[in-house]
């Protein structure tokens, strides 16, 4: 899995030392801790190259050695910056007419560093000193993405792609001879892998969870004028199939039946409708523990750098689920756009349901994902039909629903967000 990481901290470290150490040229012999820099992958370095007790940057003084000679923390510091930065001469042309001389951007040493460093101001500009003087640098590969945009531009490579040009043949490698293949160039993820990367991101990011239970799962539906009130899990459950329905949603092609619910009370309410009107609310609890794909909470998604044990891929990790989790998420007009719209999102639905497989084996659910019309609301998106809730199939082993806990409601919206509500 490209989102494994390669080597234990003690080797990681050697490696970078030894990648970094030719653009050192310095013999500060202060020793620096860990906490006079602001990133977790810097402070496990320097516990692995402390010598001394006390720093000499902010004066504390350790118990066991926990500070490192600058230099050695500089040789490291320029190892990690030297996986996506190289010198002009390596990859840059000459071009008399520019400023720099090159036929691209450049940095010096203070650029470098110091864009990438956060905490005591003395310890970083000692170690930006250690740095070579007279040495100019770029990027590595300036066609391709740094590790932040990489697969963030493969998410949407993938999204055009599916919308525009192969809906149900991407995942087939000999399109590519034919000319429909849509891959701007090798720096982005092929179309054909992009629903095994997904499952490897989810993965690496911790993003499976479980619904424990007796959780209650809101499902509200609008009631048009002159319409009965909705009742019982017949009206309020998992849609029938049928010849005409169930339509399209956000994460379900039509005619495929999709539960879709909120996890609070309100946030149903607020999903439910964008304008006055009435709605009734049902509730419903797994019989058993539900496997999902929780992408509810995005800034929770692990962050890490430059300066971390990680793969490359892995440090564009969070920029690239954060955009997939924006798509799947946003709200879309139902004027027609939505057919187009929703594609990727129930592609990537499909794949999760049908072929994903859990680290042990298992099958998901559904999928948790924030509210558009509630900040604090989560939505929930199971993989259930009406055969999976026991009111309404002999065979319901997964649904319950709850009949004394139905609602009725009138709701008052404006401007397509709703602003209250009192019951009926």
């Amino acid at each position: 899995m490209i989102f494994d990481d390669e080597l234990g901290w003690p080797d990681w470290v050697d490696g970078m030392q030894e990648k970094g150490r030719h653009a050192i040229n310095g013999n500060d012999p202060r020793k620096v801790c860990a906490r006079c820099f602001n990133d977790n992958g810097i402070g496990k370095a320097i516990e692995l190259l402390a010598t001394a007790k006390k720093c000499d940057f902010c004066e504390r003084l350790y118990r066991s050695e926990k500070a490192a000679r600058i230099t050695e923390v500089a040789a490291y510091i320029m190892g990690c910056l030297l996986q996506d930065y190289d010198i002009p001469e390596n990859v840059l042309f000459l071009d008399h007419e520019s400023e720099n001389g090159w036929a691209g951007t450049t940095y010096d040493r203070w650029e470098l560093v110091q864009d990438y460093l956060e905490g005591e101001w003395e310890a970083i500009e000692a170690l930006i000193e250690c740095v070579t003087t007279d040495t100019e640098w770029c990027e590595a590969d300036p066609g391709r993405f740094l590790p932040g945009r990489q697969l963030g531009a493969s998410w949407d490579s993938f999204s055009r792609y599916v919308k525009h040009r192969s809906r149900f043949m991407f995942m087939r490698e000999d399109e590519a001879p034919r000319g429909i293949m849509d891959e701007p160039d090798d720096s982005t993820v092929p179309t054909t892998r992009m629903l095994d990367l997904l499952g490897q991101a989810v993965v690496a990011a911790g993003l499976l969870r479980t619904v424990k239970a007796g959780t209650r799962v809101y499902r509200a539906r609008p009631v048009k004028d002159g319409e009965a009130w909705h009742t019982g899990p017949g009206a309020l459950g998992p849609p029938p199939i049928s010849d005409t329905g169930p339509p399209a949603g956000r994460m379900n092609p039509a005619g495929i039946p999709i539960l879709y619910g909120a996890l609070t009370p309100d946030t149903a309410l607020q999903e439910a409708l964008e304008s006055n009107g009435r709605v009734a609310r049902g509730v419903f609890s797994p019989l058993r523990p539900l496997a999902v794909l929780d992408l509810s909470r995005p800034s929770e998604l692990p962050r890490v750098g430059i300066f971390d044990n990680v793969t490359r891929a892995r440090r564009g990790l969070a920029v690239f689920l954060s955009s997939f989790i924006g798509d799947i998420a946003r709200t879309t007009e139902r004027d027609g756009r939505e057919h187009i719209d929703y594609v990727p999102a129930q592609i990537v639905t499909e794949y999760f349901r049908r072929v994903f497989r859990t680290p042990d084996g298992g099958r998901l659910d559904g999928i948790v994902y924030p509210s558009t019309r509630d900040p604090d609301g989560r939505n929930v998106a199971l993989f259930l039909g009406r055969d999976d809730v026991c009111e309404l199939s002999n065979w319901g082993e997964t649904l319950r629903f709850h009949p004394r806990l139905t609602r009725r409601f009138t709701v008052t919206a404006a401007d397509g967000v709703v602003t209250g509500w009192t019951p009926a």
